[in-house]
């Protein structure tokens, strides 16, 4: 598994854990809710400020994120 498929299947549990739709969480992250799929799938490199409006949107730090089995 690439680390892009790590990253989004993580991004994936979190969102969903938190009971939110694509739709809601792209909208709270300010992405596209079509960007956010493909970067759920794995599909997309994102930058470092995505990936920190998307842990803003969780409501959860880089070291929270990380802090997984999966990395």
């Amino acid at each position: 598994m690439t680390i892009q498929e790590r990253i989004g299947n993580r991004i994936t549990q979190l969102r969903k854990e938190k009971k939110l739709s694509q739709q809601k969480f792209a909208y709270e992250a300010d992405i596209e809710r079509s960007f956010l799929t493909h970067i759920e799938k794995g599909r997309k490199n994102i930058s470092v400020g995505t990936l920190e409006r998307i842990f803003n949107a969780l409501d959860i730090s880089f070291k929270e994120f990380f802090d997984s089995k999966e990395f």
